[in-house]
This record gives structure tokens, sequence and C-alpha cells, in this order.
């Protein structure tokens, strides 16, 4: 497993200068290859959409900053207007302990189709989000659908920018870890629901977090499909280790 840092396939981190080529470059090469490890360090990354793959690892560097560009037309429609993107992959994370920035300043308030989520995953596996900072989504900061095995822990996530600003957003999910988690935002921070009877809910285990919603600290079965037995198995919400806040 080989490490590619995005600065040897031309990303600059400059802050001004647009990223998203290399950075993407970088992901693809890495796949190619079998898979390890895609680093960004020292600098702000200013990016549009990027497509992850399989067996690779996104690691933002303490000091790293990947950066949402302020303009809708970077971001893909085949995606659902995201910054980053996955679908059918396995063995994929994003760690580190430097910060995504959704730039939400730079989009409206409302209307989805013109503000991008954070982070979309749809039918993957294996997937791991570890010690970030995820703030300033212009839309939900997570949708992760339909998707299995699930790492979540030590992530500090601040979306109170913008309309609707969900945390972490889990639709017909199983195996799902959230750990050592502070989210605060201006809608639910943390959502379990189940959009098709083919995918219900099963086995979360929620511990150790910090909630502050003007919504939901945690919400459960919003537009789900299906009997209240079929949408949620196997779920541990430990009370007594969760502080929430409105």
């Amino acid at each position: 497993m080989g490490k590619y840092n995005v600065k040897d396939y031309g990303a600059l981190g400059d802050s001004a200068t647009l990223d998203t080529a290399a950075i993407q470059k970088s992901i693809d090469t890495c796949h190619e290859k079998g898979g390890g490890s895609v680093v960004l360090e020292d600098g702000i990354y200013v990016s549009g959409t990027l497509y992850l793959k399989s067996n690779v690892q996104i690691i933002i560097k303490a000091g790293a900053v990947l950066s949402a560009r302020g303009d809708i037309k970077d971001y893909g429609k085949d995606t659902h207007r995201c910054f980053l993107y996955a679908e059918n992959c396995e063995n994929i994370g994003i760690t580190g302990e430097g910060t995504i920035n959704g730039n939400a300043v730079a989009f409206p308030n409302e209307g989805s189709i013109y503000r991008p989520m954070m982070i979309r995953l749809l039918n993957c596996r294996n997937i791991r989000l570890e010690g970030l900072r995820l703030y300033n989504a212009a839309a939900w900061t997570t949708a992760i659908l339909d998707s299995d095995s699930i790492w979540c822990q030590g992530l500090d996530i601040c979306n109170d920018k913008r309309y609707n600003g969900d945390g972490l957003d889990f639709d017909g999910c199983q195996n799902v870890f959230v750990s050592d988690c502070k989210i605060r935002g201006t809608d639910d921070n943390l959502c379990l629901q189940a959009s098709s009877k083919m995918k219900p809910v099963k086995n979360i285990h929620i511990t150790n977090c910090s909630f502050t919603a003007l919504c939901a600290g945690i919400r459960i079965g919003l537009k789900s499909i299906g009997g209240k037995p079929y949408f949620l198995e196997g779920c541990s919400i430990l009370r007594e280790d969760i502080l929430l806040l409105s």
C-alpha cells in the first residue's frame, strides 16, 4: 500500500488555485495501483467534487485544509451536488487531524440544488471517518446511504451557518459505530432512517458524544418505510455517555 502526496501530482495548496484535478489524479493513481493513502499536508487546498475510490484512504494532516470551491458549477450533478462522493466502494476512509471546510457562506441559504453537501457515500462498505474537523457544510455534513460497517470516531462537526445543517445522517445502514464525536448544527445532529424496506437500519452503536442542535440531537425514523421492528434492530444508544444540548 503506497502513499501519494497530492503535491506530487500538481496540487499547490495555496488557497487560491483550484486543485481538483491534481487531488483526483492522486486518488485515481492510488486506486489503480492497489490502494493506500492520499495525503494532504501544509496548505489550503481548494477543490470541487472529488470521487473516492475503493481501498483509498484520504489523510488530511494537521495544518491542512480541504476547502470547497464556492461555485456550484464545480460540483458534479451525478453526485447530487456534493463535495466528497463515493458509490459502490469498499475500504475507504477520510481521516487525520486536519479540516474539511464546506465554505457555506459562498452558497445560498436555501435550495438544495445550489448547496453541495460535504460527504455523500452510497452503497459502500468498510468506511472510516476519524479525527477530522468538518466545518461549515453548505448543506448536510454527511449522508451515508445503504452502507455497511461504518466507523465514525473523534469527529468535530460544526455546521451552523446554513439552513438544514445536519451532522451525521445514516439511511439504510447497518453495523455503525459512532464514538467521541462533537456535533453542532442547525438541524439534526445525527439521523437514523430507512428509506427502503430492503435496507433496514441495523446494529447502531452511539457512545460518548456531545450534540448541540436547534432541531434534534438524535432523530430516529424520519421518512422511514416499514414497521418499527423492521426499521431499527440491534441498536445501542448510551444516553449516560451522550450530552444533548438545545
